[in-house]
């Protein structure tokens, strides 16, 4: 089951308070203390929701309401209280009189978490950003040089250009040999090594045109 909404929501006025009903909330709260906020806007006389009562209480209208900005000094002590107590906002403000932990956490996205990256420190961990050395960075070169420059043969073993320039060398090298026929032989073929040595002569052409006619 879900939580219980804090009023019908029918017949609300909602946008900015006037100044009306501003006088309407602090004259009940001064004169009847804090109750149920779910109440408040019916004894009150405040055609307003109880959450927004509470509100406007907290971050406007009540008497301690500390005013001004964030001081260097609070500064320091909310992030030694970040440190050790994460996002809290509301555990944080009641370590400062006055604040609310909406101002708290507004000044804290807007200002603090800024001024800890400019100092070198993740603002959610408070540990110093690493960041790659120079050495790092030459090892990351070397290796993807060293990537670039091989392959995947068929077999999956990896191998250089070089050594597919010396293959491919051999294998043309091995190539180069070719045939004749043999004058005195004329059903033999006879291989020789000079790829210029052709067919003997041109009566190797009629005795190969007797065999294969």
């Amino acid at each position: 089951m879900g939580r219980q909404p804090c009023c019908d929501k029918i017949g609300l006025k909602r946008g900015p308070w006037t100044a009306d009903e501003d006088q309407k909330l602090i004259t009940f709260i001064l004169n009847n203390g804090i109750q149920c906020w779910r109440l408040v806007p019916k004894l009150a006389d405040l055609k307003r929701c109880g959450k927004s009562c509470r509100l406007r209480w907290t971050n406007y209208l009540r008497p301690d309401l500390k005013r001004g900005d964030i001081s260097q000094a609070e500064e320091d002590q909310i992030i030694e209280l970040h440190a050790r107590l994460g996002n809290r906002w509301s555990k944080i403000a009641s370590y400062f009189p006055g604040r609310t932990d909406n101002e708290i956490k507004n000044h804290w996205n807007t200002r603090i978490k800024k001024r800890l990256k400019l100092l070198g420190l993740d603002p959610v961990t408070h540990k110093s950003i690493e960041e790659p050395s120079p050495d790092d960075e030459v090892k990351e070169k070397s290796s993807s040089l060293t990537m670039n420059n091989s392959v995947v043969s068929s077999d999956g073993n990896g191998s250089s250009w070089d050594e597919m320039k010396a293959n491919v060398t051999n294998h043309s090298s091995s190539c180069t040999t070719s045939f004749s026929l043999d004058d005195t032989e004329g059903s033999t073929f006879a291989w020789t090594d000079d790829p210029f040595d052709g067919f003997s002569s041109w009566e190797a052409f009629y005795h190969l045109e007797d065999i294969f006619l």
